[in-house]
């Protein structure tokens, strides 16, 4: 083995951005947060009464399922306007974490109020990328972004996170990137801790 060539290694890494929306993309974000409240305490209720009334677990396939039937009830037909994926993963997101309370590792999640739900997740289903434009499902125009000095290659993008903080807007992209680390030189047997025998 080649001790002076580098390790390569994938990693994980996220970069954060602030943007302006422009009319149509801030009605769209912020309507989207309330379709995504909404899933969120729906889902939080049936998971409650699931466990609460039959001691069961559901899976992450059944509330999935459940929810492209709630949606097309006619009085929650209203979300079905606001792009699924944020949805999807808002379900995917407290199935995690009600697990995790079912579990004892954490607290019982609680209901949000209007203006709590400040995230959207955006899988890759949910964006589209060209050069360094980023448009979201369900918006008319690339998104308005004030790039750094460095910026994820757009085939190393996974999610994009977007983020309201008061009146302020922020996008959190997470990348997969390889990496190279310098290989440990193996330690000499006087340094490994053993006795050397005479």
């Amino acid at each position: 083995m080649d001790m002076t060539k580098p390790m390569t290694h994938l990693v994980k890494r996220g970069y954060e951005y602030t943007f302006d929306p422009d009319e149509q993309q801030l009605r769209n974000l912020e309507e989207t947060l309330e379709a995504v409240r909404a899933v969120y305490n729906w889902s939080l209720s049936v998971f409650q009464r699931e466990w609460r009334a039959k001691g069961e677990k559901i899976s992450y396939a059944e509330i999935s399922a459940r929810l492209t039937k709630w949606k097309n009830q006619p009085a929650n037909r209203w979300v079905k306007a606001y792009s699924s994926v944020p949805l999807q993963q808002i379900a995917r997101q407290l199935h995690t974490e009600y697990h995790a309370f079912l579990n004892g590792r954490s607290r019982e999640p609680a209901p949000k109020e209007h203006g709590e739900q400040v995230q959207l997740v955006y899988s890759r289903a949910g964006y589209y990328l060209k050069g360094r434009e980023v448009k979201l499902a369900k918006h008319k125009e690339p998104l308005d972004i004030m790039w750094g000095l460095e910026r994820p290659g757009r085939d190393d993008i996974t999610s994009i996170t977007v983020i309201r903080e008061h009146d302020r807007w922020k996008l959190w992209i997470v990348a997969e990137e390889f990496v190279e680390v310098p290989r440990q030189k193996p330690p000499e047997c006087g340094e490994c801790g053993r006795v050397l025998e005479d």
